[in-house]
């Protein structure tokens, strides 16, 4: 398993989905900022600003982006045609689709800590008060918190689209699996939606009295981890169908070979 996950990690460089990702964390941080810029005279603070860019991040982009990479990561073995050569090395296709979603699971934190240090250059830049160390570690360890917990939430979308070929839809299906969360969070229902579920667990406040269940919460996103391990289970090797300039390639070649 360490070997896979080594494996994926110098694999990742080469793939220019990650910078999406660091795009995205950063888009995130500006629309923050822009929303603080429209409010009407409302002093931000570090806390409240860095608790604006946890909630927007989490329903409008994170879902999805975690999911494009997951999705990705995963297909581009089947893509690439190289899946078929890597499950006779003898490494089961469960083993390396674990190994896989453990790679991205770093990935989410090392976005988290990329999420942090723009609400920093964002925040010092606009020359907001109220920051402390202590409330930059709380605001850290919930940014990572939080996408670990929100990637646990999509996980058996990922798995399950990946499985199909179709990691897109699973894409499109995770944004309105966050975009949903705005609204399960506005009628009390943040500790049963397992999107918003991770907020309670990692004390999100937005400035309402709102604390939350944390083993209801806790509850929900084991059923999610649950699920995806059932998933994981069952999983199996699927053989992509060869595209068209493939099958003309293969063509051309038989063609060759007649005419020599």
């Amino acid at each position: 398993m360490v070997s896979i996950i080594r494996t994926e990690f110098y694999k990742m460089k080469r793939y220019s989905v990650i910078w999406i990702g660091v795009a995205t964390m950063l888009t995130v941080v500006l629309l923050s900022r822009f929303m603080a810029t429209a409010s009407d005279g409302t002093i931000h603070t570090f806390e409240n600003f860095s608790a604006n860019v946890i909630w927007n991040n989490l329903v409008l982009i994170y879902p999805a982006t975690i999911t494009l990479i997951s999705g990705y990561i995963i297909d581009r073995e089947r893509t690439d045609d190289t899946l078929k050569n890597i499950i006779t090395i003898p490494i089961s296709f469960r083993k390396l689709l674990v190994g896989k979603l453990i790679t991205v699971g770093c990935m989410a934190i090392a976005l988290s800590v990329i999420e942090f240090l723009f609400t920093m250059v964002v925040f010092f830049a606009s020359a907001f008060p109220g920051f402390s160390i202590a409330s930059a570690v709380r605001v850290l360890f919930q940014m990572i918190g939080i996408n670990l917990i929100s990637f646990i939430s999509v996980m058996p979308i990922i798995v399950f689209t990946t499985q199909r070929s179709n990691f897109m839809a699973g894409v499109g299906f995770s944004f309105f699996y966050g975009f949903v969360g705005m609204m399960a969070s506005g009628h009390g229902l943040r500790d049963l939606y397992p999107i918003t579920a991770g907020l309670t667990m990692i004390g999100y406040t937005d400035g309402s009295s709102e604390t939350g269940n944390i083993f209801l919460s806790l509850g929900v996103i084991l059923i999610m981890l649950f699920v995806t391990v059932l998933l994981v289970m069952s999983a199996k090797y699927r053989e992509v169908a060869p595209t068209k300039n493939k099958q003309r390639k293969k063509k051309n070649a038989v063609y060759k070979r007649k005419a020599k």
